[in-house]
């Protein structure tokens, strides 16, 4: 049976929520830096948007955060939907969690006109979601960043309309997600 892909906007997480969001974030991350997890449901920034899956015991057992974030190429903007704290139960991997998590989360996007999906990870968990490596996006976490100022970043990135990723330096507004 296919599991429900609940949308929870960030507005709505109560006390016990944020609670499930810090339990599973601290199971699924476990680097050093990842015991914000402890504290916060987000690494960097918070999110407007996140989509969880639960087991049939009602148990958080995968999670994807989704910020709203700009891009700029050739002086046009374009919006993108910033994947982030993308995970999975332990227990319950292998199951198709990830992909069904974001064929969801492609729709919500398309609906709402943004152009693209970025996130940073590991092209063979994703590349079946349609996502691909770019050489040409930077980061400006300062707004009206120089040149020099912008950080080289390997992301992955989906085209969720007509338009192609751009071939000029394309550059993310704000913190990397």
């Amino acid at each position: 049976m296919k599991p429900n892909v609940d949308y929870v906007p960030d507005r709505d997480v109560d006390t016990e929520m944020d609670r499930a969001l810090r339990e599973l974030l601290t199971t699924c991350f476990t680097k050093k830096q990842d015991v914000v997890f402890r504290h916060r449901r987000y690494f960097v920034d918070p999110y407007p948007h996140r989509w969880v899956i639960r087991d049939p015991g009602g148990r958080l057992v995968a999670h994807v955060g989704v910020h709203e974030k700009c891009v700029v190429a050739a002086d046009r903007v374009y919006r993108v939907g910033g994947i982030g704290e993308v995970c999975v139960h332990p227990d319950c991997r292998g199951r198709g969690y990830v992909k069904l998590m974001m064929n969801t989360i492609h729709e919500f996007l398309t609906e709402r006109e943004f152009d693209f999906s970025i996130l940073f990870g590991d092209h063979d968990v994703y590349g079946s979601s349609g996502y691909r490596p770019v050489s040409n996006l930077y980061v400006a976490e300062k707004p009206n960043a120089k040149p020099d100022e912008r950080k080289a970043v390997t992301g992955l990135i989906r085209e969720l309309g007509d338009r192609p990723w751009p071939e000029t330096d394309v550059i993310l507004l704000g913190n990397k997600f």
